[in-house]
């Protein structure tokens, strides 16, 4: 009897390491772009112009460049002359 509760035990927790497991196994394998910024826990491409820290009241952004792995502060933009939004 006592021999089947901890089998059971041991099934559940194999049961509950397996999801998380194959997250961290995907983490991993996902490589970043040549060249490519990291922003936010994602990838920009080398090269890309992109906005970000929109303010909803006065409607401008910051904008920032991928230049080789390296995000470069640009000059601020407003409204509908800013660029796509940083990993978005």
């Amino acid at each position: 009897m006592r021999l089947m509760s901890v089998v059971k035990v041991a099934l559940v927790a194999a049961v509950v390491a397996l999801p998380s497991g194959i997250t961290v196994a995907s983490a991993k394998m996902m490589k970043p772009p040549p060249g490519a910024c990291a922003f936010e826990k994602k990838f920009v491409v080398s090269g890309k112009l992109c906005s970000y820290q929109c303010n909803a009241q006065t409607n401008w952004c910051s904008q920032e460049y991928c230049a080789n792995g390296t995000m470069v502060p640009m000059l601020p933009c407003y409204g509908t002359f800013c660029s796509s939004k940083c990993g978005g």
